[in-house]
């Protein structure tokens, strides 16, 4: 039984949480910049909550659909879907059982949200099977994990403003790049078996676009700042943040699969730094 559990919490990656931080860091950052620096953490809370629960939802969907290909993949063969320690009807449970607590949560922060709602759900059933069709994948990643920003304003504020959607654009922008990186170390199984991906589409410069992304990902931000008057500290975690991408270069330069991962976790810094240079902004103004 126990054992059973571990494989549920593993299908779900709760494990491995780097999923739900790159989600958390432009939600949070969407809270911040919304309310001029005083959210309601009540229903920040919730939305926080929203984020495991989608993200999870996210693991066993994308693992349900693609228990073929992960059994192909060395990097994914021990997934427990792959592996055959959590059978695709049990996946589609449990899939079923988190969307259902997501609804619980909307219904909690309100129904104004519930069109947001529905393309992010529509999104991440999809985004397991664009990785077939569509020739940059990480672009649907990259709306589905940015459709909290929206949200967030909506139930905040009640409107959609220009922020909101530079900040979107932005976490479009910086979720290709990071996930590229991420697809970097699956490239040659995912040229063998077919499947496609930004690395691929990238071909030669697949290591110069990412950084080219998170330098476009910086100057959307940049333009949040001066529209919102953010203070000092923002501008300089932006520049932190562009070392940071300087770095994650470097690291992925010689596509070795584990560096090249290193560099996709290091993106967690990249949003926490972020995050805090809103913060200061907002208690020394």
């Amino acid at each position: 039984m126990i054992n059973q559990i571990n494989n549920y919490l593993s299908l779900m990656r709760l494990n491995k949480p780097i999923g739900i931080y790159l989600l958390l860091w432009p939600m949070l950052w969407a809270f911040f910049i919304a309310t001029n620096g005083q959210p309601n953490m009540f229903i920040m809370f919730l939305f926080i909550v929203g984020v495991i629960l989608t993200r999870s939802a996210g693991c066993v969907i994308n693992d349900f659909f693609d228990k073929e290909i992960d059994s192909k993949v060395e990097r994914t063969k021990e997934r427990v879907v792959a592996n055959g320690k959590v059978i695709p009807s049990e996946a589609l449970i449990l899939f079923l059982g988190l969307i259902a607590l997501c609804i619980l949560l909307l219904l909690m922060i309100g129904l104004d949200i519930l069109i947001y709602a529905i393309i992010s759900f529509c999104l991440i059933v999809v985004y397991p099977l664009a990785k077939r069709v569509i020739k940059i994948p990480q672009l649907v990643l990259g709306i589905a994990f940015g459709s909290s920003i929206p949200m967030v304003y909506i139930a905040e504020i009640g409107e959609v403003t220009p922020s909101c959607i530079l900040l979107y654009l932005a976490t479009i922008s910086w979720a290709i790049a990071y996930d590229t990186y991420y697809a970097i170390a699956d490239k040659n199984d995912d040229l063998k078996i077919g499947n496609k991906s930004s690395a691929i589409l990238f071909g030669a410069k697949d290591i110069s676009y990412p950084f080219k992304l998170h330098v476009l990902t910086l100057a959307l931000l940049f333009i949040v700042g001066l529209i919102n008057e953010l203070e000092l500290f923002f501008y300089i975690s932006l520049l932190i943040a562009l070392m940071l991408s300087v770095y994650q270069k470097i690291l992925a330069a010689k596509r070795i699969p584990y560096q090249c991962i290193s560099a996709f976790e290091n993106n967690n810094y990249f949003g926490l730094i972020i995050f805090f240079g809103l913060l200061l902004s907002y208690i020394y103004e």
